[in-house]
């Protein structure tokens, strides 16, 4: 999963439970890499949170629509 690949190295992070939280994903760009009906790469800004949706931060992805991790940028850590 993305957020674990993320945040694998992040020592605060919570050891489990950490999710995205889809209701909130912002969509911020679409880019079509081959052409029509060709592969397309997602840039979202996402939220992940645990527990009983605790916010943990704020992050930036690049997946394709193949659903591979292209890019990631983690932007903001919540306290």
């Amino acid at each position: 999963m993305t957020i674990t690949k993320i945040y694998k190295n992040d020592k605060n992070a919570p050891e489990e439970g950490l999710s995205l939280a889809s209701w909130e994903t912002e969509i911020l760009k679409i880019k079509q890499v081959y052409g029509i009906g060709g592969l397309y790469e997602i840039t979202l800004k996402v939220f992940p949170y645990y527990g009983a949706h605790n916010g943990y931060g704020e992050d930036e992805v690049v997946i394709n629509t193949n659903g591979e991790l292209i890019n990631y940028k983690h932007l903001k850590t919540y306290p």
